[in-house]
């Protein structure tokens, strides 16, 4: 190839790619924003397809976009709230917990050493609160740029997208545009999953967590229920670990009854309805995806790219399968053609 020619012929297209270039080396601290929002949008773009019809564009996608950042506003500020709340009586589990095992392995007066743990935790965090709350308010200029911006991609992404995927779609191959079809298809449903049914399903379990813990009769419903909440966003182990670390608290106790209702009634809320029952159903047809699957995507993707890696980990990983499937699909019809063009010349 002669690449001097070559750059000559296709100088536009050479520009437009060092041009993307520039702008993504320029703006990579915010990638994440970036692709956070244009996957909001992408699950809330037939909503806004749907509202257009009856109110303009930009009212539907202002109304949409406060609705996204209200959301994550108001859960982080209610589960800090909830936390923080309840941090004593967390700590006054954890030394029941641990009282209990140094009691039965015998090793040290349980009282004495599980005191001594819990000070020494509630110091090292008294120790690193003033520092925590000086970077905390450091940030808070940054924190509200990256709201106000996050704002903007995400309106910008709603009411453009369309006129975007257009456009994008007018130069792909015709031969190539199933396949492209197919990818989009799938990267849709699985943010479909990734947004709307996991936080539904969050939802759910607080309510059905709450109830559980109201019939057990630990108090602090309001704490155990949004932590089941929190992590019911974690697929595959969901709301698990909060049903096991309250059934070895019901243990330490000596509360059968509270070690029986965890196991069977507690572990049946909060994670076979929700996650083997109506998850499944929410899903349906569209992201035909294992859990366990979903649950390498997630950690995977955040193992390799931090943060990010929650979105776009199982991204990656349904284009990969959906990429398999393809490769199969035209080998397959490729042998199918060659088979037919040799009975030809037979």
């Amino acid at each position: 190839m002669n690449i001097p020619q070559y750059a000559r012929d296709h100088f536009s297209l050479i520009l437009v790619v060092l041009i993307f270039l520039a702008i993504l080396v320029v703006s990579w601290n915010y990638i994440f924003l970036f692709i956070l929002a244009l996957s909001v949008a992408v699950v809330f773009l037939p909503l806004h397809r749907k509202m257009i019809k009856r109110i303009p564009a930009p009212f539907s996608a202002g109304i949409l976009t406060t609705f996204v950042l209200a959301v994550i506003i108001g859960i982080c500020v209610g589960i800090v709230v909830v936390v923080s709340s309840d941090f004593e009586y967390f700590m006054s589990i954890f030394q029941t917990i641990i009282n209990t095992v140094t009691n039965m392995l015998h090793l040290t007066d349980g009282n004495d050493f599980s005191l001594k743990i819990v000070d020494e935790v509630k110091n090292i965090l008294l120790t690193m609160f003033p520092s925590f709350a000086l970077s905390a308010a450091q940030m808070i200029p940054a924190v509200i740029i990256d709201m106000i911006l996050f704002y903007s991609l995400v309106y910008l992404s709603i009411i453009c997208g369309d006129r975007i995927w257009a456009d994008l779609c007018s130069v792909i191959p015709a031969g190539s545009m199933d396949n492209v079809l197919l990818m989009a298809k799938k990267t849709k449903d699985i943010l479909f999953s990734i947004y709307v049914v996991h936080v539904f399903i969050a939802f759910l379990t607080f309510f059905l967590a709450y109830a559980f813990f109201l019939l057990l009769g630990y108090g602090h419903e309001i704490f155990f229920s949004t932590m089941c909440a929190l992590f019911a966003l974690i697929p595959v182990l969901g709301p698990l670990m909060v049903i096991i670390f309250v059934g070895i608290y019901a243990l330490c106790l000596g509360d059968i009854r509270g070690v029986i209702l965890t196991a069977t009634l507690g572990y049946f809320l909060t994670c076979v309805l929700t996650d083997l029952i109506i998850r499944p159903k929410l899903t349906g047809k569209r992201v035909k995806i294992r859990p366990m699957l979903m649950f390498v995507g997630f950690f995977g993707g955040a193992m390799a790219m931090g943060l990010l890696g929650f979105v776009l980990g199982p991204v990656l990983l349904i284009l990969g399968l959906t990429a398999y499937e393809i490769f199969i699909k035209e080998g397959r019809k490729k042998n199918a053609s060659e088979i037919m063009y040799e009975e030809t010349k037979v």
